[in-house]
């Protein structure tokens, strides 16, 4: 599933383990927040690597794609 801030400017996602998700981000500043789970975050662009937690969420600095894997069952939110 591809998932845009344009067309859900907050969303729920639940994902299975190993699931991928592509996220297209049209404004600097959102947030990918992990609920539930762990989740591995990558930016094309950016060299760092994100590994999320329960209560963690990492900020996106520039508009384009972000990948999330699930590492374990997880539920995130984009706000």
């Amino acid at each position: 599933m591809d998932l845009s801030f344009k067309k859900h400017p907050t969303v729920k996602v639940r994902m299975r383990r190993r699931e991928f998700q592509r996220v297209d981000v049209t404004k600097p500043g959102a947030a990918v927040c992990c609920d539930k789970g762990v989740l591995w975050i990558t930016q094309p662009g950016d060299n760092r690597d994100y590994i999320l937690l329960p209560g963690d969420k990492m900020v996106v600095g520039k508009r384009g794609r972000v990948f999330i894997e699930a590492m374990r069952d997880a539920a995130l939110h984009l706000a």
